[in-house]
């Protein structure tokens, strides 16, 4: 089984698109939603629907959460909170509701599906934990795999039972190894923040226990246009590139 698992789409249609094009070409099984499809981005609406109509089981994001509870939106910088009211604004009443459904975590394939950090916190970034957290966080769970975005950089971190291990997912496959338990950070479709403008989405083959970090590239200064032209803040058009 080749599941797909994308993360942190923001409003940016080019880069779904691209990333979806890209599912087809390679070929997977079953696509999984880690959050964020809003906000940021001139497209919010656009990406929610398209996630519907995919069928994408999704999880709930920290932008989903301050719709669905607007006391969330003081968690927000001035900026965020600005883009993430706009996005708002621009949804449908079926994506309003497809949102407030989500839950804050999945578990199917053996593994652990949520936005920020297990078991279940869409708003904890894996950056501002220590390993002693992140090794009572494994201890937790019954599932020895958990994917997670909100970050928007990719990252692999391991558990041996000895020693919390962080490193960067690199871009390819990466076989997972026996005995070990793995937290993922599959990154950003839609607002890399790694250097790398391309979209970001991982693929786990659960047969052979492998990853595959895929690097989409799409039109970026399209949306950068897209995103001026609504009147976003500017920091957001820059972040694409």
């Amino acid at each position: 089984m080749r599941i797909a698992i994308v993360s942190d789409i923001h409003g940016n249609f080019e880069a779904l698109q691209a990333v979806v094009m890209d599912m087809h070409r390679v070929g997977i099984d079953s696509a999984i939603c880690l959050g964020d499809m809003i906000s940021y981005g001139p497209e919010s609406e656009k990406c929610v629907r398209r996630v519907r109509q995919m069928a994408w089981r999704t999880v709930m994001g920290n932008h989903e959460l301050g719709l669905r509870e607007p006391s969330h939106l003081g968690w927000f910088n001035p900026q965020a909170r600005q883009s993430l009211q706009r996005a708002i604004f621009t949804l449908s009443t079926p994506s309003r509701s497809f949102i407030s459904g989500l839950e804050p975590f999945l578990v199917d394939y053996g593994c652990r599906f949520v936005h920020g950090f297990p078991p279940d916190s869409p708003n904890t970034y894996l950056f501002s934990v220590s390993d002693a957290e992140i090794r009572s966080a494994f201890n937790a769970m019954a599932e020895r795999l958990c994917f997670v975005g909100h970050t928007h950089l990719v990252e692999l971190i391991d558990d041996d039972g000895k020693t919390v291990h962080r490193r960067p997912l690199v871009r390819g496959v990466t076989r997972l190894e026996a005995g070990r338990r793995y937290l993922v950070n599959v990154g950003s479709v839609g607002q890399p923040r790694d250097g790398d403008p391309d979209a970001k989405y991982v693929i786990h083959d659960t047969v052979s226990l492998e990853l595959e970090l895929r690097c989409v590239p799409y039109d970026v200064e399209a949306v950068v246009r897209k995103i001026r032209s609504a009147g976003l803040p500017e920091a957001h058009a820059l972040r694409l590139r």
